[in-house]
């Protein structure tokens, strides 16, 4: 194998279509240098010291894979190799403008450096349903490989790849979510959110750094939006309406309140409504509405609630319906008897205070009155008592 790429190495070399020993206006040829970096390998093509140029092509055998192109003259240009592009068995050069070509260059060596990538995970999901209706949640977990690894992953990324593109350059991977815990809890909230689904993690590695695995076998999610249905009345009939893109489903009708369905209708491949006739018009304001379910794969689906629709009562004579027993104790009712109370305690108290304070003040006034009552007594006994003085007369006689 050496000794043909050799002979190969000096016919392409010798061969009119790359140099011509000829012409001595040849510049000289550049050098070609690799590094790897992760899983691509690094191509650098150099002219040597005092030249340059404004053209760049990288050959693989004799034919040119890529090219760079500048607006002033270059010493080197740097070109990166993936995927396909580094298959062992090929050989590489480079030239710049018109120079000579460089040295051939093999791969063989600098591929094997490159560690292979981590194994894949595997993305499991519940409820395992190929098809969801909106507002329904999923649960991702992207496991890994049975074997432990020695690193802990760092992070673990789930994937959307949207339907309808089947290249991945033309209809690349969303990242949905970014999180430590292996777990994803996704709500679908429309039909975009349809598509395939795959996870990857991501860990660090003493030799090449962080790393990502592989991507998971992709786990492909139908979000459907089933139309509303529509209720209506007609001599005496409720009458469900679906849609006509999903026939063969089974109708149900509610009381409004009660996640017990009263009646449940199936039809034909070719129907897409049902009938429900009215057999009791004693009902006192009964509103309805109705629901479609519709198989999907391993599943059923179910339609939002309808219209609601009031069934009149028949000629104006409406019996109440008997209060249902539910066992749970009414929450109005207990705030309506707390309030009461407290507004009892509020009146008893006002009037306490107000009858408090009148008797306070008839206390007062009957307090005041006896000391007047006492002080008018008092007086009384005080006799003040007037004694007529007369003038005598005494004559004195010598």
């Amino acid at each position: 194998m050496s000794f043909s790429r050799f002979l190969l190495t000096v016919f392409i070399i010798l061969g009119r279509d790359f140099c011509d020993a000829n012409q001595p206006s040849v510049p000289e040829a550049p050098t070609l240098t690799s590094s790897v970096k992760g899983s691509s390998v690094e191509l650098l093509c150099q002219a040597p010291q005092g030249s340059g140029g404004v053209e760049f092509k990288l050959f693989r055998v004799h034919k040119m894979i890529d090219t760079k192109t500048y607006s002033s003259k270059q010493r080197d240009a740097l070109f990166v190799l993936k995927g396909d592009d580094t298959r062992n068995e090929d050989l590489y050069c480079c030239q710049y403008d018109s120079s000579m070509f460089s040295s051939y260059f093999s791969l063989e060596i600098k591929s094997k450096v490159s560690a292979s990538p981590p194994s894949p995970p595997e993305l499991m999901v519940r409820p395992s349903n190929d098809y969801i209706g909106t507002g329904q949640t999923l649960t991702f977990t992207c496991q890994t490989s049975p074997a432990p690894l020695n690193t802990p992953p760092d992070a673990f990324f789930l994937l959307r790849i949207s339907r309808g593109t089947p290249s991945s350059m033309l209809n690349p991977p969303k990242l949905v979510s970014r999180s430590q815990n292996p777990s994803f809890s996704v709500k679908a909230m429309g039909r975009e959110d349809s598509g395939e689904y795959a996870c990857l993690y991501q860990l660090t590695l003493p030799k090449t750094g962080r790393v990502n695995s592989t991507s998971s076998r992709p786990v492909p999610i139908t979000v459907v939006d089933l139309p509303v249905p529509t209720l209506s009345l007609s001599n005496d009939v409720l009458e469900c309406v679906g849609s006509a893109s999903y026939p063969q489903a089974s109708f149900s009708l509610f009381r409004v309140g009660n996640m017990s369905p009263v009646a449940s209708r199936q039809f034909s491949l070719t129907k897409h409504s049902a009938p429900f006739p009215i057999t009791n018009h004693n009902d006192h304001d009964t509103l309805y509405q109705c629901q479609y379910t519709v198989p999907m794969g391993n599943s059923h689906l179910h339609s939002k609630m309808s219209n609601t629709v009031n069934l009149p009562c028949n000629k104006g004579h409406c019996a109440s319906p008997p209060a249902e027993n539910t066992g749970r104790t009414d929450l109005a009712l207990i705030i309506g008897s707390v309030s009461a109370g407290v507004l009892f305690l509020m009146v008893v108290a006002l009037l306490s205070f107000a009858i408090h304070r009148g008797v306070n003040t008839l206390a007062e006034k009957r307090r005041k009155r006896e000391q007047e009552q006492f002080w008018q007594k008092l007086s009384s006994r005080d006799h003040v008592v007037d004694l007529p003085l007369q003038c005598v007369d005494y004559e004195f006689q010598v």
